[in-house]
């Protein structure tokens, strides 16, 4: 089949947009901050993105508890993620103002080549305009992600920004990352995945590589940084199926990777999470303290792309490329 839009589809009550390819299908929720809540490897019919048990998609107030309402799927997070304040004191939501909120979409392009939908958004407290271009093209593994955000205000603002999409943790999985050096920000079970304040090379914590996902609950979830980046890509990929899922992204823009390992730990949820940010530690207060935080200044812009590519054929992966080119 050739690329298309449909915009008149709904789920849980909410508006779910599809863009569809030969390689893929997208279900983008714009009630609920944009969310992709779909990413399907049509190849293997499997969708890569994992979805909570216990929640479903629904509406959500500004400054909920994103916890308690995450239903799976990719979410953006801006401009924090736990609950923090802003230089003028102002309270900001967990995991920021984005994820919550409707956002005003557009299809631009619906043809055989190339589909393309634009999702925009102001947020509330920052004042930043959003825009996000949704595109995929004939024959393609990959969904472009334009990002275009610009500071509308009077004066300056900080933020981390990051990317937050959440897969199963399964035996057979493995993380393949271009980094060096990596903490342990945060370890809830007793030191299975390290312990705060752990530094290590990657892949190797302790007698643990960490490129093997673990597949059986251990009571056990953990927050590391990846802090030096020898190139802008991440890739999970699942080794019996010889198949997998990464991201592409500029690594002068987010420069860290949060890679979140939870083995039953929370919530006993089995859950991986590997996020390209602009900054850390979560909290912005101390991210800024930290002059690890991002400044916009007013009138400025931030223009980027992110391709969230799916690839076959392999057990591992050494390189990816945004046109869903992957080297073992």
């Amino acid at each position: 089949m050739a690329c298309c839009i449909d915009s008149r589809w709904s789920y849980e009550g909410l508006r779910c947009i599809r863009l569809e390819n030969e390689r893929l299908s997208v279900d983008i929720l714009p009630e609920l901050g944009g969310k992709v809540y779909r990413l399907v490897d049509k190849a293997h019919d499997y969708d890569v993105l994992w979805k909570s048990p216990r929640v479903r998609p629904h509406r959500v107030a500004l400054h909920a508890n994103f916890d308690d309402h995450w239903c799976g799927g990719w979410d953006d997070v801006f401009p924090c993620g736990v609950a923090s304040h802003n230089r003028g004191g102002e309270a900001l939501p967990h995991m920021g103002e984005l994820w919550s909120q409707e956002w005003d979409w557009e299809v631009v392009e619906s043809t055989r080549d190339q589909a393309e939908l634009v999702l925009r958004f102001t947020t509330p407290i920052t004042p930043a305009r959003w825009e996000r271009r949704y595109q995929i093209r004939a024959g393609e593994p990959t969904l472009r992600v334009g990002y275009t955000l610009q500071n509308v205000g009077l004066e300056p603002f900080d933020y981390n920004w990051g990317l937050h999409p959440v897969q199963p943790a399964r035996a057979g999985m493995r993380i393949d990352l271009p980094v060096g050096r990596v903490e342990v920000a945060n370890e809830w079970g007793g030191g299975a995945l390290g312990r705060e304040g752990d530094v290590y090379e990657w892949p190797r914590l302790g007698e643990r590589d960490l490129r093997h996902v673990i597949g059986d609950p251990i009571g056990s979830y953990a927050l590391h940084y990846a802090t030096e980046l020898r190139d802008g890509w991440w890739a999970v990929t699942d080794a019996p199926a010889r198949r997998g899922f990464g991201f592409v992204f500029d690594k002068t823009v987010f420069s860290v990777l949060w890679l979140w390992l939870v083995y039953g730990g929370w919530r006993s949820y089995q859950q991986l999470i590997v996020e390209p940010w602009t900054g850390y530690p979560s909290h912005l207060d101390e991210a800024v303290a930290a002059d690890r935080a991002q400044t916009l200044g007013p009138g400025a812009t931030l223009t980027t792309e992110v391709s969230a590519v799916l690839y076959s054929g392999v057990e591992s992966v050494s390189s990816l490329s945004a046109d869903g080119g992957v080297v073992p």
